[in-house]
């Protein structure tokens, strides 16, 4: 007669702690403690009927059954208690850990050998097969995340989608993307968006610890837990603990820089978070991070583009004006120096002629400086019309009565539909639009041909145009007359600096109207553009 040794089983029952040390929820060692159990009571009933090598073979289809379900913790333990119970419930004497026969003990040691390796054997490939699940499910997670960040057009839609995609797919309850601003950390992007913007102290703590020393840290009900890398040493001091939902911080960093943390809150079927939540979640702080680099490079790109294009500009400008602020100064400082010279006897004639040249001249270098100073405004985005309430009617008046001091010899023709609706504008600046257009036509139309100024009521708006008698424009040119610096008539012979209508078309779309050029060649042109109607606004009584 043989009796089990205590040592034997504590040996056991200690590799079966060993197992129990893993990832297996608690819950499955109970549930094959239980298969065991409820395994031994239906061979109980038929124990007479029962050989000891069927009851060994069906205690090893339980092992592998659980192996193949619960894991290899769960398998072994229950290798062990079938081996307990077989010898308690099915070897003679019953009821005692002891065994009579020598083949018993043989039988029942190399049924707990081959019960225990099977189910590790089988427990194993179940363990691979899920890890080839997981990593399958993270791909494809990755590549959907991908094509979802691709069709973002910005930085915040960008990031807006990363922390969707953590609670929708991987499954948290909460998210929130912390990003440095002024050297303190802000959210710049939450999901549900019933979330709050405000970072506690001891939320900011944990974040910022993790930026710092470029490793996830997280805090749950049994304390905040600080994640090392496997075979590292921590690095720095341990935060202090803190009691609260289950948060993990993740870093999103580059290979040089630490750019922000992830926050993510609350695990998918509640618990801690582990290290494959980790992994998993490290590649949306990765994928962050690509993000928030690409959006950086694209901006810097943006700048580049925005001096060169800059640059361009002013070497565009400065060739394009020069000659044109040369005249007027060239004509100012020959009238002023001739007036300036004793030597000649000026008289009352030649002097007043000298000083309306100097007028004239200052007066067309004003312009010029005007239209560039308007340009820039247009350029930079800061121009703010001030509106009020004005007739269109006394507007052309006033605009035809200033052309004609302008444009001497030339006939100047106002149409203007009856009993017009007063309109919404800055008069300073549709009346600089109609100086300029009527300025433009003075400038190409032949001498002698009239320039008509008209204005008629169109479905929502009011539409003012200035038509001209001259040779026309041609029609591969008509797209390109509100480009800046362009010239219609590119020989040079008609003075400007070509940004007139480029002008025009900032100061009308300010005003949200529209501008455009109907011509045909040899016929005239017409630049036409609108002012919308609006009602009056009604002050209470």
């Amino acid at each position: 007669m043989r009796t089990v040794r205590p040592s034997t089983i504590r040996r056991v029952l200690g590799s079966v702690k060993s197992f129990a040390h893993g990832q297996v929820p608690p819950h499955r060692y109970g549930g094959a403690a239980l298969a065991v159990a409820l395994g031994t009571g239906a061979m109980l009933i038929a124990r007479d009927h029962l050989g000891v090598l069927s009851a060994l073979l069906l205690f090893l289809l339980l092992s592998l059954a659980l192996a193949l379900v619960a894991g290899s913790g769960p398998a072994t333990l229950s290798a062990v208690l079938s081996f307990l119970a077989f010898n308690y419930f099915f070897i003679p004497p019953y009821h005692r850990l002891t065994i009579a026969r020598t083949e018993h003990v043989l039988a029942l040691f190399a049924y707990l050998a081959v019960a225990v390796v099977t189910g590790q054997l089988v427990a194993g490939i179940r363990a691979r097969t899920e890890v080839a699940e997981r990593e399958q499910r993270r791909t494809a997670l990755l590549y959907e995340l991908n094509a979802a960040l691709v069709a973002g057009v910005t930085l915040d839609s960008i990031l807006t989608r990363i922390v969707e995609w953590v609670v929708h797919v991987y499954g948290a309850d909460r998210c929130r993307l912390l990003l440095p601003d002024d050297d303190q950390l802000t959210v710049r992007a939450r999901f549900p968006a019933t979330l709050t913007d405000t970072i506690d102290r001891q939320d900011l703590a944990v974040a910022t610890w993790a930026i710092e020393h470029r490793t996830p840290a997280g805090r749950s009900t049994a304390g905040r837990r600080i994640h090392q890398p496997r075979g590292t040493a921590r690095v720095g001091p341990t935060p202090p603990r803190r009691f609260g939902a289950d948060v993990l911080y993740l870093p999103i960093a580059t290979s040089d820089r630490t750019i922000g943390v992830l926050e993510v809150g609350g695990k998918p079927g509640g618990g801690r978070f582990n290290e494959e939540d980790e992994l998993l979640l490290t590649s949306f702080a990765n994928q962050a991070a690509l993000s928030l680099e690409r959006a950086s490079l694209t901006e810097e790109a943006g700048r580049a583009a925005l001096l060169a294009q800059s640059d361009e500009l002013k070497s565009a400008l400065l060739a394009t004006v020069s000659h044109d602020l040369r005249t007027p100064l060239a004509a100012i400082k020959a009238s002023v120096t001739s007036l300036l010279d004793s030597s000649v006897p000026w008289d009352d004639l030649a002097r007043a002629e000298f000083l309306q040249a100097i007028d004239e001249e200052t007066d067309r270098l004003t312009l010029i400086i005007s239209n560039l100073l308007d340009l820039s405004r247009i350029e930079g985005g800061a121009l703010r019309p001030a509106k009020e309430w004005y007739d269109i009617a006394e507007l052309i008046a006033d605009v035809a009565q200033r052309l004609r001091g302008r444009t001497p010899g030339r006939t100047l023709v106002v149409e203007v539909e009856p009993d017009l609706p007063i309109a919404h504008f800055d008069y300073v600046e549709i009346a600089q639009v109609l100086l300029n257009l009527g300025e433009n036509a003075a400038k190409y139309a032949p001498p002698g041909t009239p320039i008509v100024l008209s204005a008629r009521r169109v479905p929502r708006a009011i539409e003012i145009a200035v038509r001209d008698h001259g040779p026309g424009i041609s029609a591969p040119m008509l797209p390109h007359l509100f480009e800046k610096f362009y010239r219609a008539e590119p020989t040079g012979r008609v003075g400007g600096t070509g940004i007139g209508l480029t002008i025009c078309k900032g100061l009308v779309e300010a005003h949200g109207g529209r501008i455009w050029v109907t011509s045909r060649e040899g016929e005239g042109t017409t630049v036409s553009f609108t002012i919308p109607l609006a009602a009056p606004a009604v002050s209470a009584a």
